[in-house]
């Protein structure tokens, strides 16, 4: 009984395939092979596209913050408050005048012990502070690390702070843009939060942080410098 089901079946679509004109057949062949030719050659041409294509690797922006002295001291000491102090009580002036605005912790930094500079900064490098830590929170977000907060090892020195410094690192020099009020050191290896942070994880903060600096470098803002031996980020103000 199924079979003879199956063979009337089969002669009825026999049957109305003839009346189906030939044309229609052939254009429709013709429309499969034209669409099926496309997508091998799609197929093909993304082949060979990705078949060349390396490995995406992020850059390092840390190595591309490379500024020198000779780029941003005449800007940071025109820009600065303007004269060089000697002693702490020599920041008094321009702290009264509003010229020096005091630094102290926020959801987006800490700061380090502070021997050998005072946490003082011009309003305008305040500012971009406060614009770095905002920057640095939101590529660390959905990361597990959100609200990590940086660690600024130096700002404002005086020439006698200096002299101090200069018996331990070797990097410091005298005429410093740090005496201007413009400048701070932010650390790419101390950080804080919640938890303690794997070194992988600190890596990726580094690299975060980085990369926050290079974007804020290249719109103009900064100058800034990729110091290994201290391992900071060296940071002049526009």
């Amino acid at each position: 009984m199924k079979k003879d089901r199956f063979w009337h079946f089969i002669f009825i679509g026999c049957t109305l395939a003839l009346f189906v004109p030939s044309t229609w057949w052939s254009n429709w062949t013709n429309r499969t092979i034209v669409t099926h030719s496309k997508l091998v050659h799609a197929i093909r041409r993304e082949w060979h596209k990705r078949k060349d294509q390396t490995c995406f690797v992020q850059p390092n922006y840390a190595v591309e913050l490379n500024d020198r002295l000779r780029h941003y001291l005449k800007h940071s000491f025109h820009n600065g408050i303007g004269k060089i102090p000697t002693r702490p009580k020599d920041l008094l002036p321009f702290i009264y005048r509003g010229e020096l605005a005091w630094v102290g912790p926020t959801e987006y930094y800490e700061l380090d012990t502070m021997y050998y500079s005072y946490p003082y900064l011009t309003p305008k490098a305040m500012v971009f502070l406060k614009d770095l830590g905002n920057r640095f929170h939101r590529k660390l977000e959905n990361t597990g690390l959100e609200c990590t907060r940086f660690t600024l090892t130096s700002l404002t020195r005086t020439t006698n702070s200096v002299k101090r410094l200069k018996k331990r690192n070797r990097n410091s020099v005298t005429n410093s843009s740090h005496l201007h009020g413009t400048t701070f050191d932010v650390s790419y290896k101390t950080f804080f939060g919640d938890r303690s942070f794997s070194a992988i994880e600190i890596d990726f903060l580094g690299f975060a942080l980085a990369k926050a600096l290079w974007e804020m470098r290249k719109e103009g803002r900064c100058w800034a410098t990729y110091e290994t031996w201290q391992t900071c980020f060296h940071v002049v103000v526009k």
